[in-house]
């Protein structure tokens, strides 16, 4: 493929297939280009290093995540919802861990993910002085459940049932949080 027919959005594509098929070690901007079909540098014209394309890749799960939240017309049930969708992306995705720990969205971005999770609290009835911090609360326990290992002194307990649990009291927080204001 000549440098003039590939774009940022081919390159991403290809980074995020050689992730799920071989992991984050080889996502490298000489296999990436290999898979896209030119030469390492051609890339630059696209993406100026790599913990960019990481976070081009991570925009783009996320996007993908995002698109996948069934719909909702409670609050609680999209901020629900939205938790759940993450965290399963994540507990599918190869090598999240490190995807996260190295790559960096452009701030611009993170912004535009930020205000698609507080709207969609607000269009649902959710008070919107406290929707970034709710969003963010259920965004961080889905990542953190991720993140974690299975601890070896409770080898009965599966991280889902238990991330589960962990959502619907943090939820419960929020209900109590809001009902409270509103006294």
């Amino acid at each position: 493929m000549a440098v003039s027919q590939i774009d940022r959005n081919a390159i991403v594509d290809a980074a995020i297939i050689i992730l799920a098929d071989q992991g984050l070690d080889a996502v490298s901007f000489r296999n990436v280009a290999r898979a896209v079909g030119v030469k390492a540098p051609s890339l630059y014209w696209h993406v100026k290093g790599k913990r960019e394309l990481l976070g081009h890749m991570s925009e783009r799960l996320v996007r993908d995540m995002l698109a996948d939240v069934p719909p909702a017309s409670r609050w609680q049930d999209w901020l629900r919802n939205l938790a759940i969708t993450s965290y399963r992306h994540q507990q599918r995705t190869r090598d999240i861990r490190r995807l996260i720990i190295e790559g960096r969205m452009d701030p611009a971005v993170l912004a535009e993910f930020s205000a698609a999770f507080c709207n969609g609290l607000v269009a649902r009835g959710f008070e919107p002085a406290q929707a970034f911090d709710a969003q963010r609360s259920v965004m961080t326990l889905a990542t953190g459940w991720t993140m974690m290992p299975i601890d070896p002194n409770y080898p009965d307990d599966t991280p889902e049932p238990s991330f589960l649990r962990s959502l619907d009291v943090v939820i419960t927080g929020w209900e109590q949080e809001l009902s409270g204001k509103e006294r």
